[in-house]
């Protein structure tokens, strides 16, 4: 097995296993620090990316894993009954049929660029809400996701969109989710 496989492999199945502890962290604290609206954006965006990734021949396993993972864990929070929908998720929700519209008149490549940046626009709910309510161990998850966000990055073949902008944006998102689970670390009450 090439090296860019292994590390490509790496980083999809690392990042479908986080979502094991997530889970647990779910049902453990009733589903606190989580955005109901953001994990079912995100598995929406998410799935669009591996699918249009797919289409591509790009570097599809870290979306995919992103997507199985955040069906199970929208699931999780749905059956704990935790889900609030507001005016921000409605607006993130239109760039999600945005991304879709993309896709279908700009095709594969269009939809990875825009479901990868409304992927950053459906992470400010759940960034409010793990800031409101940090918890360590989600942020831990996260400081994992970073890193196999990171080794999905290295695993690309090539600087193209389709091999090392998804990780890219996800490794930096992954450390800002981190860094607001751990808030009461840089500011004084």
């Amino acid at each position: 097995m090439e090296v860019h496989e292994a590390l490509k492999i790496a980083g999809g199945g690392g990042t479908l296993l986080m979502f094991i502890p997530m889970i647990m962290e779910i049902i453990k604290h009733n589903g606190a620090g989580q955005s109901f609206s953001t994990w079912l954006l995100w598995a929406m965006l998410d799935s669009t990316l591996a699918a249009s990734t797919i289409v591509q021949h790009g570097n599809y396993l870290l979306p995919l894993g992103y997507a199985i993972g955040g069906w199970a864990l929208t699931l999780s929070l749905v059956m704990m009954r935790r889900f609030a929908w507001g005016r921000l998720d409605s607006a993130v929700l239109g760039l999600v049929l945005v991304c879709l519209a993309g896709w279908k008149f700009g095709g594969a490549r269009t939809a990875i660029i825009f479901a990868t940046l409304a992927t950053v626009l459906a992470t400010i709910p759940g960034f409010i809400e793990l800031w409101r309510h940090p918890q360590r161990t989600v942020g831990n998850v996260w400081a994992g996701l970073a890193l196999t966000n990171t080794l999905s990055f290295a695993g690309g073949t090539a600087m193209t969109v389709e091999e090392r902008f998804s990780p890219a944006v996800f490794a930096a998102l992954s450390l800002m989710m981190f860094l607001a689970s751990r808030k009461q670390n840089f500011i004084k009450h």
